[in-house]
């Protein structure tokens, strides 16, 4: 059975293991060894507990847990939207991260916290929103476009010495989401 619930600073230890973890089990062989290899679970921890340590405002960023059998199995965090350009296409929202174990990947957990967050941002009075992927990441684009996300754009982002590859998805309407 899988518990889901809004995340806490207690969390961010968890999350950010679990962060990096499904770095390593999503992104080997598609982003440079060591762009993996410099992540760190204290690093990531320490972003968490400032994300969910920030004062509540109404498009800030909140964060969802899944747990299985005590343990967090998967998180997502969504909030105003960030991009600029995003935004003048009529995003208000953002999926800002969803990270499932592999091991948990196709039980329902990830379309779980796509419907809570897509709630959240509708009861915040946003009712759009959009978010980034690695082009090459084409479980998770299957994923996305499986629960209805459009394509809307696509950019190159540099990284250290790397170029990488993103496109957005958005849901003009999160009412098909929830």
């Amino acid at each position: 059975m899988v518990d889901y619930r809004i995340a806490t600073t207690e969390d961010a230890a968890a999350i950010g293991a679990l962060h990096v973890m499904s770095w390593h089990e999503t992104y080997s062989g598609l982003l440079p060894q060591d762009m993996l290899t410099d992540l760190s679970a204290d690093g990531r921890a320490a972003m968490w507990a400032t994300v969910l340590n920030a004062p509540s405002s109404p498009d800030g960023t909140r964060a969802y847990v899944a747990e299985s059998a005590g343990e967090i199995i998967g998180f997502g965090a969504c909030g105003g939207q960030r991009d600029d350009t995003m935004r003048e296409r009529g995003f208000a929202g953002e999926f800002g991260a969803i990270y499932i174990l592999r091991s948990q990947q196709g039980a329902g957990v990830g379309r779980a916290l796509m419907n809570l967050m897509a709630r959240d941002l509708v009861a915040r009075s946003m009712p759009s929103a959009s978010l980034w992927v690695l082009r090459e990441n084409v479980r998770a684009r299957g994923f996305y476009e499986r629960l209805g996300g459009t394509i809307i754009v696509e950019k190159e982002v540099a990284e250290g010495g790397t170029t990488l590859h993103e496109v957005a998805y958005g849901w003009l309407d999160l009412a098909h989401l929830i």
